[in-house]
C-alpha cells in the first residue's frame, strides 16, 4: 500500500483517507467535519505553506501543515 500524509499529495489528488494518527480531540473534531478513515477527499490547495484546504463532499476544510500530517491517505 502506498499511503502518504496528506501534505505529500498535490492539488487535484484524489485520496482515500487511511488513517489518522493524533489525539482524542482533533480525532473527535475531524469525525465531526465528515473527515475519518475511508472517507474520499480532493486536495484543492497544497503549495506547501499553509492551509492545506482539502475538500470532502460540497465543503471545504483548511488544515494547518501539522495537522495534514497527522492524516494518512492513498491516492485513488
Amino acid at each position: 500500500m502506498n499511503q502518504k500524509v496528506l501534505s505529500q499529495f498535490k492539488k487535484g489528488d484524489k485520496i482515500e483517507i487511511l488513517g489518522i494518527i493524533c489525539g482524542r480531540e482533533f480525532t473527535r473534531r475531524l469525525c465531526a467535519l465528515g473527515l475519518f478513515e475511508g472517507t474520499e477527499i480532493e486536495i484543492v490547495k497544497n503549495d506547501n505553506s499553509c492551509p492545506i484546504i482539502i475538500q470532502i463532499l460540497n465543503s471545504k476544510i483548511a488544515l494547518g501543515q501539522g495537522e495534514a500530517n497527522k492524516i494518512y491517505g492513498r491516492k485513488i
